[in-house]
């Protein structure tokens, strides 16, 4: 199973299986049973992410993502580092205080999204980071500059 969507640019997912899985999920997966066909478009976007992630042009998208991912958690001494992700999230604490953080990075042109302690309990709100391939050195070092201007901790 996976998805067709963020990181290849189209929408939509997958499984892949027995015949019998296949079968199966057909007549009895309600979510499959009630949603339709994809649109051409959207399955042409599909087959182009996939080739082109299959390239080495895609390798070296890659390349410098996990190249961006590992420089700003190294400046971040509190990113957990719980698997390898180019999502890194920052405990802020307070759920006003991350809110306040995000808004002030949303200003600044920098858009985390910001995680509130309904998801994770008291004082574990977070500012979620997610870097994209398409990031320069330069808007990570200002990523850093508005995380120092929220007085986050680096």
């Amino acid at each position: 199973m996976g998805t067709l969507g963020k990181a290849l640019g189209a929408s939509g997912g997958y499984i892949c299986g027995s015949r019998a899985l296949v079968d199966y999920l057909i007549n009895r997966a309600r979510t499959f049973i009630f949603s339709t066909a994809p649109v051409p478009a959207a399955a042409a976007a599909a087959t182009a992410g996939v080739l082109f992630v299959q390239s080495s042009a895609g390798e070296e998208r890659r390349r410098k993502l996990w190249q961006h991912a590992s420089s700003l958690r190294s400046t971040l001494d509190s990113a957990p580092a719980t698997g390898r992700s180019v999502i890194i999230p920052l405990l802020i604490g307070e759920e006003s205080k991350a809110a306040a953080a995000a808004a002030r990075a949303a200003r600044a042109r920098h858009f985390p999204s910001c995680h509130p302690l309904s998801n994770r309990g008291a004082r574990q709100a977070r500012l979620r980071l997610t870097l994209s391939a398409a990031h320069t050195h330069a808007d990570l070092a200002r990523l850093l500059a508005a995380l120092k201007s929220l007085d986050f901790r680096l």
